[in-house]
């Protein structure tokens, strides 16, 4: 555990510290106040907009607030429910996949990874189809906020401000039709709650699109690459498919989709020694604390029978991601179809490219050929 100057932030890795600190009840999940304290105090109040809606997130907030606003996620989304959308997530796996084949070759990232999951959360949301380029960019725009070194906070966050209320904008007039005229949808279930206004459902929907489209797209292009530079892994899933869920297990420890998950002291806290004040803003490192040889022997071999289940890629206690259940399924789906549609799938070639962003592990590209 260090003391980051340039990022005015401590670095938490080790396993055991992350399980500690992401349960404390002096950490509070608030990672918008701590960046906007690094704004100049003359710029500060122009992105209120952006505090307002980001701040209403359940993966933000703490106690009632979180449990208010997390539990009609939770009853919407049960591991049956998800359940219900696996020939919908395999359908659109494969058409994808097909038209890939097809032509010999794809970018999975661009043409598989990126628009799956965007298409998967916009369904089950309700949104309208042409909707999905703004929810795309939005989400985007925010994970390049969140991911942003202090000197690009700003701009990052001007971006991430207009698409946030242009996406608002669209979405409220949405949420208050389905409480007129509820469908079969996830807008609809929250539109009938009582207890939520147009802005937490707004805010809800915002951050299911960020979740299910980041960390999702990340697992999917991220399992492929790490299948395609282990053939003997690849060979060993292609033989026995059901050794696929502890590929995406794997994958989610050996390449976490995010790297590091934000957290702020509401009081000083003391973590292997050292005294936290209160008021800092703390980064616990997930995809270190996936590598930690103290819980996984040779952390730096990716291995599909490991048996991965201890990793915290999707974070720990209370806020562990409430769509961890759908991005699982989401990936072992594409990685079954894959081994069924493309078998021969091959990397077109090295380097790979990631983008540079500190919060996520993300590819640029992943092109690969079908021979």
């Amino acid at each position: 555990m260090t003391f980051s100057e340039q990022l005015q932030a401590w670095i938490v890795t080790s396993y055991a510290d992350l399980r500690c600190g992401l349960a404390a009840p002096a950490i509070s999940a608030d990672r918008i106040s701590p960046r906007l304290a690094q704004f100049p105090k003359a710029e500060r109040d122009r992105f209120d907009p952006l505090y307002e809606m980001l701040h209403r997130w359940p993966l933000m907030l703490d106690h009632g607030e979180h449990a208010r606003l997390r539990t009609p996620i939770t009853r919407a989304m049960t591991p049956a429910t998800v359940a219900g959308f696996r020939q919908l997530i395999r359908d659109t796996v494969r058409s994808m996949l097909c038209e890939g084949v097809e032509r010999g070759g794809m970018d999975i990232i661009a043409e598989l990874a990126l628009p799956l999951p965007l298409s998967v959360t916009s369904r089950i949301l309700g949104v309208p189809d042409d909707a999905v380029g703004l929810l795309k960019r939005c989400a985007v725009d925010i994970v390049d906020f969140f991911g942003a070194d202090p000197q690009t906070y700003l701009p990052r966050a001007e971006t991430a401000m207009e698409a946030v209320l242009q996406t608002s904008d669209l979405l409220r007039p949405i949420a208050r039709a389905r409480r007129e005229k509820p469908r079969q949808d996830l807008l609809s279930s929250l539109a009938g709650d009582p207890a939520l206004s147009d802005d937490d459902i707004v805010a809800i929907c915002l951050m299911m699109v960020f979740a299910g489209f980041e960390t999702t797209s990340n697992l999917i292009g991220n399992g492929i690459l790490l299948l395609l530079r282990h053939p003997e892994q690849h060979a060993a899933v292609l033989q026995d498919r059901g050794l696929i869920r502890g590929a995406v297990k794997e994958a989610l420890r050996y390449e976490s989709p995010v790297q590091r998950i934000s957290r702020l002291t509401t009081a000083a806290i003391t973590l292997r020694g050292t005294q936290i004040e209160q008021g800092s803003l703390v980064y616990f490192h997930a995809g270190a604390a996936n590598r930690d040889p103290a819980v996984f022997p040779d952390p730096d071999r990716f291995d599909i029978g490991r048996g991965s289940d201890r990793h915290l890629a999707f974070g720990y206690s209370v806020h562990t991601c409430p769509g961890s259940t759908l991005a699982q399924a989401e990936a072992e789906i594409v990685l079954d179809e894959l081994c069924r549609i493309a078998p021969t799938v091959r990397l077109v070639g090295e380097p790979i490219r990631w983008r540079m962003n500190l919060s996520v592990r993300s590819l640029e590209s992943l092109p690969v050929t079908f021979v």
